[in-house]
């Protein structure tokens, strides 16, 4: 009679939404609650995890556990990292709807035979149109003109030839040859130099591509540039422009406008202030953000540069160069803007608009990149939720993860902390030598490739100077060498790398800065049934056949490589995936 009762009542409780209730095990008390979310991180701009559900678990005295009915829990949220503190997430119920990007702490609270038991989860809100955790982002330098200032005379910007380094047809080339060192890994690249004049000439206009980078065949760069950016999707590359809203010359059209508008920054005595200047007879100028929002002046070059070039839109993607909000220690951008009696538009004044700016981007259909985060703003601002990836990054990666901010190149000497590993930068390896990219691969190895494998997991905990991420993935030194491992399987050791691409179907990336010989690998799990593998040299000109049916023994595979060299590995007889 007992479990008969037991039965209507159970059936009662499927039908009524109280499973979780009933399935309590008789005598256990409720000890303690856990709370999760699923999915944790949502990403309302590309059409899926746009809503989250809560869901509150019991653990029981007696080892039991359950699901506790939604309709008795108490859900509540505040925002734990938001640029300005907005509001990250509404709740209603046990559903989280997304509201502006940044990390939401969510609380859940459920009173049981007089006692109060609390649980507590984040929620993250990626509003990215692109997930930057899981691209290569780089920079291409296209060409500029003038003749630099002494102390920019040494760059290698200013080299022989700067005028014109890179042609819109030969960039094609570049990315194709990145492509095929990358095998295909999603990339953005951006830009620098497009406009009339080259990098950083003609701002605040963006309304003249550089005639002299068009192509022989087409009647205006502006088609050279259309073409290009259509082109390089056939090579797993989004090509956008890397621009800037700050810098202004006496030169461009624009400047009588924006003076007579009064959107130029000045002096204590209220004059033009000269902010810089790196090429001769052009003096730089800055924008004062807040009176050319305010003029619609902002508005109006962002909407005229996507009429122009609508291939962009299609990529989702913008990079703003030296988006500043002040100068060095705090210093306004416009000393003389800055004084109650003239608008009083401290750098607090520009983040607001600069807020106002990213959301702009956004709503034309744009997610906004730029340098590092912490650089030349008031203290606190990182611009979190509004700034999808940074190069010189400068977010805390223990707070923010990486579909949040991503990392772009850390370091401009080395390689950055292998723990993390990051994208990378690109332009100053073009620069050097675009026709044979050298050390292009190398650095991609040791610190995207590790990155993109790592970004997809989430980090748990830095102690001891070991960051512990999810799925048992750890990046630590061990007996004096940097290793990142899943249990047996190693995919880094010092600077030998054997990291799966998991952009691709299934492979496998092995790479050596300085070779070896006879070194044995661990496969991952997932590779558990494959006796033989192929390998292939990977080159600038495609993957080249090495060794065909290589044994595996006891899921190891013995591998010799020479210095700096990259080798694919896939299963026996697998189709290779990329171009030639």
């Amino acid at each position: 009679m007992r479990f008969f009762l037991l039965l209507i009542v159970n059936t009662l409780a499927l039908t009524s939404g109280f499973v979780q209730i009933v399935s309590a095990s008789e005598g256990g008390k409720l000890e303690r609650v856990i709370l999760e979310i699923h999915p944790r991180v949502l990403t309302p701009n590309r059409g899926s995890n746009t809503t989250g559900r809560l869901s509150l678990m019991g653990i029981y005295t007696d080892g039991s556990s359950n699901k506790i009915s939604s309709k008795q829990v108490v859900f509540s949220s505040r925002t734990k990292t938001a640029s300005g503190n907005v509001q990250v997430v509404a709740l209603k119920g046990d559903k989280v709807n997304p509201v502006n990007g940044g990390i939401a702490a969510i609380q859940a609270s459920l009173t049981r035979d007089g006692k109060t038991f609390t649980a507590s989860t984040d929620a993250i809100v990626a509003p990215y149109y692109r997930d930057y955790s899981q691209a290569l982002v780089l920079k291409l330098f296209l060409g500029m003109e003038g003749e630099p200032v002494e102390r920019l005379a040494n760059d290698p910007t200013f080299r022989k030839g700067h005028e014109v380094f890179c042609t819109f047809e030969e960039a094609l080339e570049v990315i194709r040859k990145t492509d095929n060192l990358m095998r295909g890994i999603p990339k953005i690249i951006y830009l620098v130099g497009w406009q009339k004049g080259g990098h950083d000439h003609g701002y605040p206009a963006w309304s003249e591509v550089n005639p002299r980078l068009k192509r022989k065949q087409d009647a205006t760069a502006l088609e050279s540039l259309r073409w290009l950016i259509r082109e390089g999707r056939k090579f797993n590359t989004t090509v956008s422009l890397h621009i800037n809203m700050v810098d202004a010359y006496q030169q461009s059209p624009l400047w009588d406008e924006y003076v007579a508008k009064d959107c130029f920054a000045k002096d204590e005595g209220g004059k033009l202030l000269v902010a810089g200047i790196q090429v001769k007879g052009e003096d730089m100028y800055n924008v004062v953000y807040p009176k050319e929002w305010e003029a619609g002046l902002a508005q109006r070059r962002i909407d005229g540069l996507i009429r122009m070039i609508p291939e962009l839109k299609e990529g989702h993607t913008i990079h703003i160069d030296v988006f500043i909000a002040n100068r060095d220690n705090g210093k306004p951008i416009s000393p003389w803007h800055s004084k109650p009696e003239n608008g009083g538009l401290t750098p607090d004044k520009y983040v607001e608009t600069q807020r106002k700016i990213f959301h702009y981007w956004r709503d034309c259909g744009f997610d906004v990149t730029g340098e590092g985060t912490g650089w030349a703003h008031p203290p606190g601002e990182h611009f979190v939720g509004l700034q999808a990836m940074s190069w010189w990054y400068s977010w805390n990666p223990m707070e923010i993860p990486e579909c949040l901010g991503a990392r772009g190149r850390t370091e401009r000497g080395g390689d950055g902390d292998f723990r993390f590993g990051s994208s990378m930068h690109g332009e100053e390896i073009f620069k050097e030598d675009k026709e044979n990219l050298p050390g292009f691969l190398g650095m991609f190895c040791r610190t995207t490739l590790p990155w993109y494998y790592l970004s997809r997991l989430e980090r748990k905990k830095l102690e001891n100077d070991a960051l512990y991420y999810s799925d048992g993935v750890v990046a630590r030194n061990e007996s004096g060498k940097r290793i990142i491992r899943k249990g047996e399987f190693v995919l880094r050791q010092d600077d030998d790398l054997f990291v799966p691409a998991l952009w691709n179907k299934r492979e496998i990336i092995a790479y050596s800065k300085f070779g070896y010989t006879g070194k044995s690998w661990q496969l991952p799990d997932e590779w558990h049934k494959v006796k033989t593998v192929d390998l292939y040299r990977i080159t600038s000109d495609g993957c080249v056949p090495l060794k065909k049916r290589v044994p595996v023994s006891d899921g190891k595979l013995l591998l010799s490589l020479e210095k700096e060299e990259s080798v694919s590995i896939l299963p026996a007889g697998a189709l290779l995936s990329g171009k030639k």
